[in-house]
């Protein structure tokens, strides 16, 4: 059955993200999964060598329930959510640069916006608040430390946002090797500004194995990359698909102009 203009605009802005969520869950079962394992027996053994009592309280999920069903509902859920900002992100800026006159490579714009949103969304906000393991840190400052960290992934996203609305006024004004550097170069004062003036926090206990902890940290970001890459690559190569006139013989022309 020939899919309907609406149908394919829904399919065009969901099936990147869906994809990248499937993807970035079986990546993290692989990767992540095992370092939450030792994290959790680490934190158990270190209370118990303290003298703390360890909660032994009946979960109300199973361990495994949690690792499958919820953390693919969640992260599956996080890739759509991700995927939906990044085309209308792409809607915007191809609108934008047509408008300028700036026909840029598509597959080369995909990717790069792909790269920039992974960039103002997950790797800027680790580099100041890089993510813990589940059960690591101190009650006392997690609400605090969330605050921070949610703060520096909005200025980040802000000033990304700034930056390439800046570059994109000055597309056709500027070579676009200076524009980049300038671009990148006003977002990286800024935001190394924003990192030295929000908090820090030291909440690893003492004895806590180092290679666990940045290993989780290093394949959490790792992870990030995944989604971003294949949100662009599922973009670019269905915008592809598009451009090659093999879209939908029931599109209709206004859509197909728009």
């Amino acid at each position: 059955m020939p899919l309907t203009a609406s149908s394919y605009a829904v399919l065009r802005y969901l099936l990147p993200g869906a994809v990248a969520g499937v993807v970035t869950f079986l990546v993290s079962r692989v990767a992540i999964a095992p370092l939450i394992d030792a994290a959790v027996d680490a934190e158990a053994a270190l209370e118990h060598t303290a003298g703390g009592g360890h909660d032994h309280a009946a979960e109300l999920f199973t361990r495994s329930v949690q690792e499958n069903v919820g953390a693919a509902v969640g992260v599956i859920g996080f890739g759509v959510v991700m995927g939906v900002l990044y085309a209308v992100a792409h809607t915007v800026v191809a609108h934008a640069l047509a408008a300028r006159g700036v026909t840029p490579d598509p597959t080369a714009l995909a990717l790069l916006l792909a790269g920039g949103m992974f960039v103002t969304v997950a790797l800027v906000p680790a580099l100041k608040y890089p993510a813990n393991p589940p059960g690591v840190g101190l009650a006392d400052t997690v609400a605090e430390r969330t605050s921070a960290s949610l703060t520096m992934t909005f200025l980040s996203v802000v000033v990304g946002c700034v930056a390439l609305a800046a570059a994109v006024a000055s597309a056709r004004r500027v070579p676009l090797w200076r524009l980049t550097g300038i671009a990148v170069l006003g977002y990286a004062a800024v935001m190394g500004v924003a990192a030295i003036l929000l908090p820090s926090f030291h909440e690893i206990p003492d004895g806590f194995p180092a290679e666990t902890l940045a290993d989780f940290r290093l394949y959490t970001v790792l992870i990030q990359a995944v989604l971003w890459v294949v949100i662009g690559s599922v973009w670019s190569s269905l915008a592809a698909r598009r451009r090659a006139g093999r879209e939908p013989h029931s599109v209709s022309p206004e859509f197909s102009a728009s």
